[in-house]
């Protein structure tokens, strides 16, 4: 595909809404899942001849997975960007024009990620056309995933039905550099709770938040700088933010109930149950976990990642990637874009960067071919 054909694959992509129908999404339910844009992936697959299955994970909310078959099939290389894309509440351009200004091309997911998923396509339909692909050694495995953004269940949907390969690339905005190391992440709630009476006689009750009071500001200090006696070389100390908090029913009632929530980002090396287990014990009230990714960390001496032959680097963010590393598939995130432009009011991906990742993948998957040819 030439630069004119991804450009427009990638405005098609943009154009078919596919926000996470989870929160608020900032827009009508139509414009809400996967399905749509699952569908015309799996039709571009298909036309290059990959044996390609749609796995609804939930409703109207599929995986697509496409197969390309070498002749002599003894390593597989899997793609898989997301197809989901986060809220456009608070957008300041058209989520879904993608538009064309000065060498960018706007709209939600543009950058995130719908930028790679169009320029991990576009190599995989220039390679499959080459005889020296088809009748090499190297198989394609293309897995278009839902809910990245909301919980990565495409990701652990599609591992849990043992899917397999030898190296994953989950497509994200890394500026074309090899992130194959992130933070992981805990998401938990902390629970307080009190006595509610009647506010004109605060002290015959106990206030949830006052205590709710304490712990944050515990989390967000004295916590938070013990944090930094735990560094990493390359993804620096954990951290710590409260992003929610719930709490009270009336302005006259103490309150007997408070929540909050809180990202907790963690290095490699750190065990997610043992922070927790710690936290319960300094703290003395109910900790729940909400969710949890673990770090990534890839060999940069790994074969394949030097095939691709780009920067290797770090990110404090976390992805898909992590859930094939754990499932003992090593694993990278790489694309177009930068994360700074990500759930942005007027998100945006400089085309030159597409096509200069679409021309990386290619080279990628040709090398890989000749080092599979060799073995």
């Amino acid at each position: 595909m030439n630069h004119e054909q991804i450009t427009q694959l990638l405005q098609d992509l943009v154009r078919i809404p596919s926000v996470s129908p989870l929160g608020d999404p900032g827009t009508a339910a139509k414009n809400t899942g996967e399905a749509r844009i699952a569908e015309y992936v799996a039709d571009f697959l298909r036309k290059l001849a990959l044996d390609v299955k749609l796995h609804d994970v939930e409703p109207g909310r599929p995986n697509v997975v496409g197969r390309f078959s070498s002749r002599g099939a003894r390593k597989s290389v899997a793609f898989a960007p997301h197809t989901d894309t986060v809220s456009v509440a608070g957008m300041t351009i058209d989520p879904f024009g993608g538009e064309i200004r000065d060498g960018r091309l706007y709209g939600r997911g543009a950058c995130d990620t719908k930028g790679s998923l169009a320029a991990m396509l576009a190599a995989v339909a220039n390679v499959v056309r080459q005889k020296e692909f088809r009748e090499g050694d190297l198989d394609i495995c293309f897995c278009a995933l839902m809910g990245e953004e909301s919980g990565s269940h495409g990701a652990r949907a599609l591992l849990q039905r043992g899917f397999r390969a030898d190296f994953a690339v989950a497509g994200e905005p890394t500026n074309c550099r090899v992130v194959h190391t992130h933070k992981g992440a805990i998401a938990f709630k902390v629970i307080t709770r009190g006595k509610s009476v009647h506010s004109s006689m605060p002290e015959r009750g106990e206030s949830a938040i006052k205590k709710m009071a304490g712990v944050v500001e515990y989390l967000l200090g004295e916590y938070t700088d013990s944090l930094k006696r735990i560094h990493n070389p390359i993804l620096g100390s954990p951290t710590t933010n409260v992003g929610i908090i719930r709490g009270g029913s009336q302005t006259n009632i103490v309150p007997e109930y408070c929540e909050i929530e809180v990202d907790r980002r963690t290095v490699p090396g750190e065990d997610h149950e043992e922070i927790l287990r710690q936290l319960r014990e300094r703290l003395s009230v109910e900790v729940e976990m909400i969710g949890v990714c673990g770090p990534l960390y890839t060999d940069p001496q790994n074969p394949f990642i030097r095939a691709l032959g780009q920067e290797t680097v770090g990110a404090p963010w976390f992805c898909d990637a992590a859930f094939f590393a754990e499932y003992g598939i090593p694993a990278v995130a790489f694309g177009p874009g930068s994360v700074a432009q990500a759930h942005t009011a007027d998100e945006f991906v400089e085309l030159d960067e597409v096509f200069r990742a679409a021309q990386i993948i290619e080279g990628f998957l040709l090398t890989c071919c000749r080092t599979a040819e060799r073995a």
